[in-house]
């Protein structure tokens, strides 16, 4: 009686079967064109692609002969890959970390934040550093693609102007 109940809901399964077949094979397209109106795209940095960045820039630190901390964030500002080279300072970690979040979260090079509160007045530039972990300090850089952030890169360990030339040499190995 079962194995009869069964047989006449054959059917019924082989339709299930194939919509969840087309589902997956479709990526679940179907549920994201009806949620597409509530929600956004956007680009996210690979990890593949992080440590491509970290080797470029810790590559580029050796040869200036600087003990580098080197960190890649997503566009969210988690941290993605990170590298303290031998002898980096502690300090070097923080600053590292602060350049990449600052530059993933306000998207632009946090050298340009600096040029931009250099001519603000100091009430702005105070209520700005209240933010935690938002630095003005240069050696963060933005990853973009197709106009939107997908990451950023924090160096330290050097001067201002070393650390932004070793992100700028991690940013040289990204590929979108």
């Amino acid at each position: 009686m079962q194995l009869a109940r069964f047989r006449s809901l054959r059917p019924v399964f082989v339709v299930i079967g194939a919509t969840a077949s087309y589902l997956l094979l479709s990526g679940g397209s179907a549920q994201a064109e009806s949620a597409a109106s509530g929600t956004v795209a956007k680009q996210s940095i690979t990890l593949e692609a992080a440590r491509a960045m970290i080797e470029a820039a810790e590559a580029h630190a050796r040869s200036l002969g600087l003990p580098e901390v080197i960190v890649v964030d997503d566009e969210s500002g988690t941290v993605k890959a990170m590298v303290a080279m031998d002898g980096a300072m502690l300090t070097a970690v923080n600053f590292a970390h602060d350049k990449a979040y600052t530059s993933a979260v306000r998207r632009v090079p946090t050298q340009a934040l600096a040029d931009q509160f250099a001519t603000q007045p100091a009430h702005l530039l105070e209520s700005f550093m209240k933010q935690q972990r938002l630095t003005m300090l240069g050696g963060g850089l933005p990853v973009v693609v197709g106009g939107q952030v997908a990451g950023s890169i924090g160096t330290s360990g050097g001067s201002i102007p070393q650390d932004i030339e070793i992100a700028e040499a991690g940013m040289a190995a990204f590929t979108p």
